[in-house]
């Protein structure tokens, strides 16, 4: 092996480092925790969708009045609801009676709901004011919404930034132009500059997730 195909594997192994998942972990309930603003709905046990208190205050008084919503005598015997009232079916098996705009919001919630998680895309999730860079599918490094954008530009331009007859072949860089190196294997010419900026976002993206 020359020095060259060492120097390329030593920098392929740093540029794949931004993928260590972070170790500490600081979420009070778990993986279900919502975000700032929200609480669990617990319209019953083990229920919890993220909703804002005023939803989940509404699920209390929903439960508390279940009974004198329903015809014991109707076609679904005790879970029969009154005329004007349906099942909320916040989860499977509810059968408390609400009104139908009311379940038309419940669903929504659902819906809704793992948007509003303190970790809504998974261990991966970015602090506020930080995306995921998305260089390529997998690429999860949290940078600004600048920098995400930026690393769109630089894949859409890739081709012309290229020189086929150089000493890479097809991932040669034209005059000015060096590998972006944000994971290992990306050869998408940047200005030195930008790569150096990468390696930074790959050295600080860690810290900007919500499990750091």
């Amino acid at each position: 092996m020359n020095l060259v195909s060492k120097s390329l594997l030593a920098v392929a192994f740093v540029a794949s480092s931004f993928t260590i998942a972070p170790v500490a972990i600081a979420l009070p309930y778990g993986p279900d925790t919502c975000a700032e603003g929200f609480v669990w709905r617990d319209a019953a046990p083990g229920d919890h969708v993220c909703v804002t208190p005023a939803g989940r205050q509404r699920a209390a008084e929903e439960n508390a009045v279940a009974a004198s919503r329903i015809d014991p005598a109707g076609a679904y015997g005790p879970n029969t609801c009154l005329n004007g009232f349906v099942w909320r079916e916040a989860f499977a098996g509810d059968v408390v009676c609400v009104t139908p705009d009311r379940r038309d919001a419940v669903q929504n919630e659902n819906r809704l709901g793992q948007s509003r998680r303190a970790l809504a895309y998974g261990p991966d999730t970015c602090i506020n004011g930080f995306v995921w860079r998305d260089a390529a599918p997998g690429d999860h490094v949290c940078v600004t919404a600048n920098s995400r954008q930026r690393a769109a530009n630089e894949n859409a331009a890739a081709a012309s930034r290229i020189d086929p007859a150089g000493a890479y072949g097809p991932n040669t860089c034209i005059d000015g132009f060096v590998w972006r190196e944000a994971f290992a294997g990306d050869v998408v010419c940047v200005t030195p500059a930008r790569r150096e900026a990468v390696r930074q976002e790959n050295a600080t993206g860690a810290a900007r997730r919500v499990l750091n």
